[in-house]
């Protein structure tokens, strides 16, 4: 299948990146450098891992829970992604009143400058955790919402808020649910790099409940899916492999990958509580591969990537 024609040109576009500096963003802004794009990015403190583009992009000082600081920042952008967020489930389970005011009331701050400004478009990077357990699979956009933690329902908040100004003020949106991306850089707050690196420096490799299934995509894969949508898709997409995979597979891949003689052991402490544990989840991304995107990078051939670039 062809791609449709994008209507988005990079090279004429002067994008905002919202969550620049975390494990997405940098591959987004490289990859947007790529195509010409005049980039800006918003933070709050360092680079990050923005380091070594300072050159390349303009830094703008702000933060999006208030939106004075966010002024001149959205001042002639094109196109917003929205990436910035809290994205631990665990610590918004710990921080839920945090987790909410910078999800959802951030969101709403940069949706009423993008307003006022008059951005030509609004990516917002949500979650496939705001569907909680799934009532079929593979669980398509039109799955029902049914957040079952403080992370899945300030997503869900902040969703509702791009609709509305959809609907009520014309803003262009689109807004993406990602599955599991994974990568290089990826914080050790995650699944498959906290494996990656006990695999390479403990005896043993603690995990949790390794019964449930996840549907994991490689970084770059999800980057061109998300360019894909920006430039051609409106409404709401999910973004993932389609494919079902459970913890004890990516474990023992990993550990196959590094070191087959290593043991795993699933411990209790590291178990989520049931109550907002999901057993299965897996992408139906029809709607996005009708735009000409699909993955290319297998599971096993992802973590052999993410393995060899963190020195395993």
């Amino acid at each position: 299948m062809k791609t449709k024609k994008s209507f988005v040109k990079w090279q004429d576009k002067t994008v905002l990146v919202t969550g620049a500096t975390g494990f997405v963003g940098p591959y987004l802004v490289k990859e947007l450098l790529r195509k010409e794009a005049r980039i800006r990015v918003l933070i709050m403190d360092s680079v990050g891992n923005l380091s070594g583009l300072e050159n390349q992009i303009t830094f703008e000082r702000g933060n999006i829970l208030y939106q004075n600081s966010l002024k001149n920042s959205m001042n002639d952008v094109d196109v917003v992604f929205h990436l910035a967020g809290i994205s631990n489930v665990n610590y918004a389970l710990n921080h839920p009143k945090e987790t909410f005011n910078t999800n959802a009331t951030g969101t709403l701050n940069l949706l009423e400058e993008a307003r006022q400004k008059e951005v030509e478009k609004f990516v917002y990077i949500s979650s496939s955790h705001v569907y909680g357990v799934p009532k079929y699979l593979p669980m398509d956009e039109l799955h029902p919402i049914n957040p079952h933690e403080p992370y899945a329902a300030s997503k869900a908040a902040a969703e509702m808020l791009v609709n509305t100004y959809a609907l009520n003020y014309g803003l262009k949106t689109t807004i993406i649910r990602p599955f599991n991306m994974y990568g290089t850089g990826q914080s050790e707050g995650f699944i498959i790099p906290s494996i990656i690196k006990q695999a390479n420096e403990k005896v043993t490799v603690d995990v949790g409940n390794i019964t449930p299934t996840r549907d994991f995509l490689y970084i770059t894969d999800a980057i061109n899916g998300i360019l894909t949508i920006a430039e051609s898709g409106s409404g709401t997409y999910n973004i993932g492999s389609g494919s079902e995979t459970s913890i004890k597979e990516v474990v023992e891949t990993v550990i196959d990958i590094i070191n087959p003689a290593k043991k795993y052991v699933s411990i209790q402490s590291r178990q989520r509580p049931e109550a907002t544990d999901i057993p299965r989840m897996c992408a139906d991304v029809s709607k996005l591969k009708k735009l000409g995107w699909s993955p290319t990078i297998g599971l096993r051939d992802g973590l052999m990537k993410t393995i060899k670039a963190t020195g395993g």
